[in-house]
């Protein structure tokens, strides 16, 4: 099928479906990649030879996650380039960022609008990962400038 990679955005004429691939299962889940040309497929295959070095969770993190539901907005521009705003909200948050429920096609890299619903607090925010789940999808969100406001706001809320 032709299309672009979802590994390296270049155009092909023959793209493979690695969403069923065993070897590809982490890739899919932590990369979102779906479809790719030869060239990314056969280096996906290599990486997932090589033995993966174990990862402590809150190290790679380096801070700590509050399971929190905030109501929130964001607007951005789909994968496709299509501009949009959602209300929607966190499952998580630290001081730097938040995990978000998301039914739009946003991918890793972009940069988004991101505004507590009843608050003063907005900010940017840069989509670090996008896990898809079923129908819906998570992104975590690092935001890009700290803010005070939004340690302020956290405290306000009795969820610091």
């Amino acid at each position: 099928m032709p299309g672009f990679c979802d590994s390296c955005d270049e155009r092909s004429d023959r793209l493979f479906d690695i969403t069923r691939v065993p070897e590809f299962a982490e890739v899919v889940r932590s990369l979102n990649y779906r479809t790719v040309c030869q060239a990314c497929y056969d280096d996906l295959l290599e990486e997932s030879k090589q033995p993966a070095p174990p990862v402590d969770e809150e190290e790679r993190r380096g801070e700590k996650r509050l399971p929190v539901n905030l109501e929130v907005q964001i607007e951005g521009t789909s994968r496709e380039g299509i501009p949009f705003r959602e209300k929607t909200i966190t499952e998580d948050v630290s001081l730097n960022g938040a995990k978000i429920i998301t039914h739009q096609d946003i991918e890793a890299g972009s940069v988004l609008k991101f505004t507590v619903v009843d608050s003063d607090f907005e900010t940017s925010a840069i989509v670090e990962v996008v896990w898809k789940l079923g129908v819906g999808k998570t992104a975590g969100l690092k935001f890009v400038e700290q803010n005070t406001n939004w340690k302020h706001l956290l405290q306000r809320q009795g969820i610091l």
